[in-house]
């Protein structure tokens, strides 16, 4: 994988103020930068309404196939949750 850019939160510490889903701190921004070799490629894409965007959480720690979601009871495989702890 090669990195074409950085996605930034206002958040400094993974463990404190993050909000468990994004609907419920609608005021919170995050930023998209890209790299300028990579600007380019952007030409044209404000004709779309979505863009998907591929990350890598470098600041998780631990890996888990199993948790269980904020608010569940039942351990859940990780690639269906929103669990940052993942191989």
């Amino acid at each position: 994988m090669k990195p074409i850019g950085v996605i930034r939160s206002p958040f400094q510490n993974t463990a404190q103020g993050v909000p468990i889903q994004g609907a419920l701190a609608p005021e919170i921004r995050g930023t998209v930068e890209i790299y300028p070799e990579y600007v380019p490629g952007l030409k044209d894409l404000e004709g779309f309404s979505h863009v998907c965007l591929l990350y890598l959480f470098h600041r998780a720690s631990g890996e888990k196939l199993t948790v269980v979601p904020y608010m569940d009871t039942e351990p859940r495989g990780v690639f269906s949750t929103r669990s940052p702890h993942r191989p």
